[in-house]
């Protein structure tokens, strides 16, 4: 239910006529959309290509798949000399305002910066996609908002954000197609194989901006650690849940207590490692006065005792049950199954013979 109203109230707000409906009913339209959108003529639109956004990039669920975005980001464009990393920062001692900086891909120089005055981090990211789109050699913008460039994909922007686009494609600026790539942000850094994060180094840029004219005796921002500017940025909202997956997979991760097994477990491997964290392990061999059949194990079989199935488990067992790592899972696992004798690779290591009786 709240998957559904969640991803139909922000549905509506990205159009005139869904934010009209809003309004009609007394809903306040999101900090994700502008409250008075308006769109970029057709012949900028076409100039303008924004390719689908990846589904499952939530920053605490999804690290993995954010990094792997990344990694491709970066290697696609390290070389590129038309493509640009955008970013932006709020100014500590103005109200409502921010400052945007553009860098170029290849060199990871500071190509051009702005300020604006505006409300929400939103407008401040679709204005610094804008200000990129005004350099003259602009093929490729990468900015880090997911909100500004799903604004753009959806021809609902600031009203700031159409004018600038509509006054750069009016004095020719916009000669040839620009694509928009969204990137995930916070990153960090990068596989020395792979380049320097450049989004990192544009937001670094960015609040380096913001200390302009300060005393000296401040540090330096491009300096600063990664993390506080993390916290900086705590509430510009880069990544909103929107959409209907997206809800149910938070709330799926949230209610999640175990790891999933590892990708690249066996099939066996893998339902060992949950039937253990489960406690779901079958030991019939233990009960040796009873056959082991299936009417026996599921109705026939007397309750444990009392006072029984809340013993702690050991702790070299418990404490990897939690892990994400490959060979921990999988050495978890063997031992289990090496425990239960369910392990034929190592009853075969130790001699066993097979059925015939002869020596394997």
């Amino acid at each position: 239910m709240e998957a559904q109203r969640t991803a139909q109230y922000h549905r509506l707000a990205q159009t005139r006529t869904g934010r009209a409906i809003l309004n009609r009913i007394g809903m306040e339209i999101p900090h994700t959309s502008p409250r008075e959108a308006a769109a970029l003529p057709q012949d900028v639109m076409r100039k303008i290509r924004i390719p689908p956004a990846p589904r499952h990039m939530h920053p605490q669920n999804d690290q993995e798949r954010r990094t792997a975005r990344a990694v491709a980001l970066t290697k696609s464009h390290r070389n590129h000399p038309h493509a640009y990393y955008v970013d932006v920062a709020k100014y500590h001692n103005v109200k409502n305002a921010y400052t945007a900086a553009i860098l170029r891909a290849n060199t990871g120089e500071l190509d051009s910066a702005g300020s604006i005055r505006c409300r929400t981090p939103a407008q401040a990211e679709e204005y610094a996609i804008a200000l990129a789109m005004h350099t003259t050699d602009c093929r490729t913008i990468i900015s880090d908002s997911k909100t500004a460039v799903t604004n753009i994909s959806q021809n609902s922007l600031y009203p700031t954000t159409a004018r600038a686009l509509t006054s750069t494609a009016q004095n020719g600026r916009l000669a040839t197609n620009v694509t928009i790539k969204w990137f995930p942000a916070h990153a960090g850094k990068l596989d020395e194989s792979v380049g320097p994060n450049r989004n990192e180094e544009a937001d670094r840029e960015a609040h380096a901006l913001t200390r302009r004219g300060l005393a000296s005796s401040l540090p330096d921002m491009r300096e600063a650690d990664p993390a506080k500017a993390k916290a900086e940025n705590a509430n510009s909202e880069k990544f909103a849940i929107t959409k209907y997956g997206e809800v149910l997979q938070w709330y799926r991760a949230s209610r999640s207590k175990y790891p999933p097994p590892h990708r690249d477990l066996t099939r066996k491997e893998a339902t060992t490692f949950r039937q253990l964290q489960a406690r779901a392990i079958w030991t019939p061999v233990w009960a040796k006065q009873a056959q082991a059949t299936q009417s026996h194990i599921l109705w026939e079989c007397s309750p444990p005792a009392p006072n029984t199935q809340d013993i702690e488990m050991p702790d070299k067992i418990g404490n990897k049950i939690t892990s994400t790592d490959l060979e921990t899972q999988r050495a978890v696992v063997q031992h289990v199954l090496e425990l239960t004798g369910r392990n034929p690779k190592r009853r075969l290591a130790r001699g066993a013979t097979d059925k015939g009786g002869c020596k394997v």
